[in-house]
Formats: C-alpha cells, structure tokens, sequence
C-alpha cells in the first residue's frame, strides 16, 4: 500500500480500539507494521518507527509482563487512592501499554506476568487494566 493509500484509511480516532465480540472474549485491537513488525495501540495508518504503509489491525495478545509499576496517593475524580499504575510489554511481540493494574501483592516481583482485562459496560471507569495472572 503507497502512501495515498493509507491517507485513505481511518485515522487514528476513528480505528477500533476494541475487539468486544471476540469468542475469547474482550481485546484490545493495535496495528502491525509488515515492513518492520512493529505493533502499536491504537492503531495507526502508517508505521511510526519506519514510514511504512504496509500496517493492518491486529487483535493483540491478552497477555503480558508488567514491567514497572508506583502506587498513587493523590486523589482523581473517579479513582479512589491508593491505586497502581503500571508499564507493560503486551506479549507476541506487543506494544508497551500503560494503564491500572489491579490486585497486585506489593511483594510482586517484576517482570510479573499480567492479563490484559478490557471492559465491556463502556462505564466511566478504565476502558482495559492489567491483573496478575494467577
């Protein structure tokens, strides 16, 4: 696909970020670069690490290891402190993601491997957060 092409695709706000009809269940849906592999969320038209045109959407794995993570004590509407945010590396060869982790043991030993949960009410809460796989 040349560039006009992929100026004809939707952009970025436009793109499902959501795969909630899968028969696994809820995921998240990035894109990956064929020239050069990178996946990224959201998807995008064109590849941001190397120009290429030649991206699709991809459901991307359930599944990945929490990296980092910091406990939050300053209050935001709709968050009731103390609550964890963390960096994760989404499996297959996923994008980083960062977001809410929830039910992590504060002797969690990093990489943990977590599940990526994607909500399905659409509610005014977090859209996906990340749990210890158990």
């Amino acid at each position: 696909m040349g560039l006009e092409q992929a100026l004809t695709r939707p952009p970025t706000g436009e793109r499902a970020r959501f795969d909630l009809g899968d028969s696994g269940g809820p995921r998240l849906v990035g894109s990956r670069c064929g020239d050069c592999a990178t996946a990224v969320w959201p998807g995008r038209a064109v590849c941001h690490r190397c120009g290429g045109c030649d991206v699709r959407d991809v459901p991307l794995a359930r599944t990945a290891a929490l990296l980092t993570f910091t406990e939050v004590h300053v209050p935001r509407p709709g968050l009731e402190v103390p609550y964890t945010l963390g960096q994760v590396r989404v499996d297959d060869g996923g994008p980083l993601l960062f977001g809410r982790v929830r039910g992590l043991a504060a002797d969690a030993e990093l990489p943990c491997p977590v599940r990526i949960v994607v909500s399905e009410d659409g509610g005014d809460g977090p859209a996906y957060w990340f749990e210890p796989a158990r």
